[in-house]
């Protein structure tokens, strides 16, 4: 028993001695830095991951368009871009037995020209230059935002750009593009006041604001439109536009030259007023059907229409106005009173 005993002690302490020598002969084990936090911003977004995004965007806004369902739209639409998706939807139901039927704008997911942000906060916010979709002669600018890291990039606004726009240079993708903040110093005006100072010029064409937008096609074609009407509806009442800004989140990049594109929505209440008792006051075309056939005014009609609209907002300096780079247009409701 003894001599056993001694053996386990021998064994013991024979490992031991082993462990100690291993012990001294170990490679220690390097300590891995932490990666250093990058110094530069980057983008909240890559290129093929945003290009999984158009696609699915694409194939939903497909799918709506072709069963006119803008309930199918909601899993990627949002906001003004939703809401005028679904007006047109009804537009071209409502007009489809008439002599000029409602055509729903062509849309593409296609990209051009990606602008992301590179913000650390959210929403994150994306701005895409399309290519020109099929049927139509321009190109679109989409916004699409995300607005906690769980939620999925939603299509917000979509925007006809006008002939002849140049778009203003931004960052890189590499590199992103900064969120400017709405009360931001030193531009034009600031971000946040910029939709409803346009508002307020297409209201009022006598508008502090005016000099401060160069002239646009939308201005333009308002203004026509306006005059036109009222000639027509002179000897029986009036008809007045009124613009206010919706309560749409403004989304904005910043522009490598220190300014900012700027994009935001409207409404437009255009209000045919009967002001002759023994008159006829009537209206036509959409605005009649949308009234329920009956385009006679007893009292006051008022069409709305809904608009999203962009803007470049050059760095302040003598001379320099803000310029609208395109919109979008659709009525949406007609209502007799």
């Amino acid at each position: 028993m003894r001599q056993t005993l001694r053996r386990r002690l021998q064994a013991l302490a024979a490992a031991t001695a082993l462990g100690a020598v291993l012990a001294s002969c170990a490679i220690p084990i390097p300590e891995v830095d932490a990666d250093p936090a990058p110094t530069d911003p980057v983008p909240v977004m890559d290129e093929s991951r945003l290009e999984r995004v158009l696609t699915s965007l694409e194939e939903t806004i497909a799918a709506a368009d072709e069963a006119g369902d803008a309930t199918l739209l909601e899993s990627r639409v949002a906001g003004a871009a939703l809401r005028v998706r679904t007006a047109e939807y009804a537009l071209a139901t409502a007009t489809a037995s008439s002599d000029a039927p409602y055509v729903v704008q062509p849309l593409t997911g296609l990209a051009d020209v990606e602008i992301i942000s590179n913000t650390e906060s959210w929403p994150h916010t994306i701005m895409v230059v399309t290519e020109i979709p099929d049927g139509a002669n321009v190109p679109l600018l989409l916004t699409l935002e995300q607005t906690t890291p769980r939620d999925p990039y939603l299509l917000t606004n979509w925007i006809r750009l006008f002939p002849a726009i140049t778009m203003p240079a931004t960052s890189i993708g590499s590199i992103g593009s900064p969120q400017v903040p709405l009360d931001a110093e030193g531009l034009v005006l600031p971000p946040g006041q910029v939709v409803a100072a346009y508002a307020d010029v297409l209201t009022n064409s006598a508008s502090q604001y005016a000099p401060t937008f160069a002239e646009d096609n939308l201005r333009t074609a308002l203004a026509a439109e306006l005059t036109g009407l009222s000639t027509a509806v002179e000897e029986a009442g009036t008809v007045a536009n009124t613009v206010s800004a919706s309560a749409d989140p403004i989304l904005t990049l910043a522009t490598d030259d220190g300014g900012a594109i700027v994009i935001g929505s409207m409404a437009m209440a255009q209000v045919f007023t009967k002001t002759v008792e023994d008159a006829t006051l009537e209206v036509g075309g959409r605005l009649e059907i949308l009234a329920g056939g009956d385009g006679e005014i007893d009292e006051t009609l008022t069409a709305t229409y809904e608009q999203m609209v962009a803007f470049y907002v050059p760095p302040a300096a003598e001379g320099a106005q803000i310029t609208v780079l395109g919109g979008e247009h659709v009525l949406t409701a007609v209502a007799k009173a």
